[in-house]
C-alpha cells in the first residue's frame, strides 16, 4: 500500500472519529435534555393540579370505568383522534388506590408505591412505562388530605426527533470521512510530491550517474528540507564522481611519461644488453631505479588524494602547536633544514594524521620551491596556520591554479615532483573546513597555509 493510499485513509479514519465524538456527543446531549424537557413539564403539570385544584380536582373527578381514554359518556373529548390521546394522561387516585377518573389519555398503570403515595396524600415518584407500544414517562404526586394525581407523557414524539437525528448525524459523519479522505489524498499527493521526485531522481542517478534536473524546492518544511539536502547530496556525489573520472584521467596521462622511459629501457636492456659496458650498463640500471621511484612516488600521492581523510579516522580535539612541533621536527630530521616555530596554543577539531599530512606538505613544498638556502618559518595562530619561504614565489598567473591536481608552472618543471601535494592540502583543509590560500609575500618569498573561524 503506497505512502499516498495510508495518508488518506489515516486521515479519513480522522475525520470518521472525530465525527462521531461530536455526532455522540451531541446525540447524548439532545437525548438528556429533551428527556429532562419531559420530567420538568409533567412535574410542572403535576404540581399545578396539586397546588391550585387540591381537593376541587378530586371533587370533580368522575368514576372511572372505561378502558381506552372515554369518560362514561363515551366522550374521548381533548384526548381524542388529533388531540393528546397517547401522548399525555392525567388520571386521579383515590386514597383506597383506585383510579377515580382519566381526564385525558390511556389509563395508567398503579404500582404499590403509587398506593402509598395515594393512600398519605404525601410524596411523588417517577419511572417511565410502556403502554401498547409507546413509552411514557409518569409521576405520581400524592394530593392533600389523601390521594394522589398521576401524569404521563408519551415519549413517542422524543424518540422520532431522536430516530430522525441518527440519521442525519450519521449522514454527515459519513460526509465528513468522505471530505476527509478527499482532503488526506490530496494533503498526501502535496506532502509525498517531492519524495516522489526523489524516488526518481535517485532511480534515474543510480542507472546514470547523473542528476537530471535539481530537486530544491521553496517548501520550508520537513519534506522541503529533506528534498533540498537530499538534493544537494546528491550533487555532492555528482561532483565527487567527476572529480575521481578526472583524477583517473589525470592520473594516466601522468604515468604515461614514467612507463614509457620504463618501457623504452628495458627494451634497450634487451635488444643491447650484452653491448653495453659496465659503466653504460650502471647508468641504464640507475635510470630505471630511479624512474621506477619516481612511479612509485606519484602512486603514492594518487592514492593521497583519493584518501585524503579517513573515514576511520575520528574527529578529536587537538592543540595544532603539537603538530606543528612533531612536523618541524620530523622535517629537520629528515631534510636536515631548519625551521622556525612561530606558534601559540591553537585548539582544533580535526584528524591528527591528516592535519600532519597537510602541514609536511607544505613545508616539503617550501623546501623545494625555496632554494639553495631555503630558509622556512612556519607561523601559527588560532584563525591562521602559515608556511613561508624565501624563494623566488609564485607567477601571479600561476597563482589562481597552485593547488590543482598535476598542475605545473613552467618555472618548477624541471623540479621533480607529481603536483598532487598542494591538492592534497586543499581537500585536508576543506575537510576541516578552513580555507587553503597562498601568496606571495610583499618582501620576496612564498607564503602558503589556510585560515578558518576561531573559537
Amino acid at each position: 500500500m503506497s505512502l499516498r493510499i495510508r495518508l488518506a485513509l489515516l486521515c479519513a479514519l480522522l475525520s470518521a472519529v472525530a465525527a462521531t465524538a461530536v455526532a455522540s456527543v451531541a446525540y447524548f446531549s439532545t437525548s438528556n435534555r429533551m428527556m429532562a424537557e419531559v420530567t420538568r413539564s409533567i412535574t410542572q403539570t403535576a404540581s399545578y393540579l396539586v397546588h391550585h385544584q387540591g381537593s376541587d380536582f378530586a371533587l370533580e373527578a368522575s368514576p372511572f370505568d372505561g378502558e381506552d381514554g372515554r369518560d362514561p359518556a363515551g366522550n374521548l373529548g381533548p384526548s381524542g383522534p388529533g388531540g393528546l390521546l397517547d401522548q399525555v394522561a392525567v388520571q386521579l387516585i383515590d386514597v383506597s388506590g383506585v383510579a377515580l377518573a382519566l381526564h385525558t389519555g390511556p389509563p395508567l398503570p398503579i404500582s404499590s408505591l403509587d398506593h402509598l403515595i395515594a393512600a398519605s396524600g404525601l410524596g411523588a415518584s417517577l419511572r417511565s412505562i410502556t403502554l401498547g407500544s409507546v413509552k411514557f414517562e409518569i409521576i405520581t404526586v400524592g394530593v392533600p388530605g389523601g390521594g394522589a394525581i398521576q401524569v404521563a407523557q408519551s415519549l413517542d414524539q422524543r424518540d422520532r426527533v431522536l430516530d430522525a437525528l441518527r440519521f442525519q448525524f450519521g449522514l454527515l459523519a459519513l460526509f465528513v470521512t468522505m471530505l476527509g479522505a478527499i482532503a488526506g489524498w490530496f494533503l498526501a499527493v502535496r506532502l509525498t510530491k517531492p519524495l516522489e521526485a526523489l524516488t526518481i531522481a535517485t532511480d534515474a542517478f543510480s542507472e546514470t550517474g547523473t542528476l537530471s534536473e535539481s530537486l530544491t524546492t521553496d517548501r520550508r518544511d520537513e519534506v522541503g528540507r529533506l528534498s533540498r539536502s537530499f538534493s544537494q547530496m546528491l550533487t555532492t556525489l555528482q561532483q565527487a564522481q567527476a572529480e575521481q573520472h578526472q583524477l583517473i584521467r589525470d592520473a594516466g596521462h601522468e604515468l604515461r611519461t614514467p612507463l614509457t622511459s620504463l618501457r623504452t629501457n628495458i627494451e634497450l636492456l634487451e635488444r643491447h644488453g650484452s653491448e653495453l659496458n659496465a659503466d653504460q650498463l650502471a647508468e641504464l640500471l640507475d635510470n630505471l631505479r630511479s624512474e621506477f621511484e619516481e612511479l612509485s612516488a606519484l602512486v603514492e600521492e594518487v592514492l593521497d588524494v583519493a584518501t585524503a581523510t579517513s573515514a576511520d579516522e575520528p574527529f578529536e580535539t587537538l592543540d595544532l602547536e603539537e603538530i606543528v612541533a612533531t612536523v618541524a621536527e620530523r622535517t629537520e630530521r629528515r631534510f636536515a633544514k631548519t625551521v622556525v616555530v612561530s606558534t601559540s596554543p591553537t585548539p582544533f577539531e580535526g584528524q591528527r594524521r591528516s592535519l600532519e599530512r597537510l602541514l609536511s606538505n607544505l613545508v616539503e613544498n617550501a623546501i623545494k620551491f625555496a632554494g639553495e638556502d631555503p630558509q622556512i618559518t612556519i607561523h601559527l595562530e588560532p584563525g591562521v596556520l602559515r608556511v613561508s619561504d624565501n624563494g623566488p614565489g609564485v607567477r601571479a598567473a600561476d597563482l589562481p591554479h597552485v593547488f590543482q591536481r598535476f598542475y605545473r608552472a613552467e618555472s618548477s618543471k624541471s623540479i621533480s615532483g607529481s603536483g598532487l601535494g598542494l591538492s592534497i592540502v586543499q581537500k585536508i583543509a576543506e575537510a576541516h573546513g578552513a580555507t587553503p590560500f597562498a601568496e606571495n609575500l610583499p618582501h620576496g618569498g612564498f607564503s602558503i597555509g589556510m585560515t578558518w573561524k576561531a573559537t
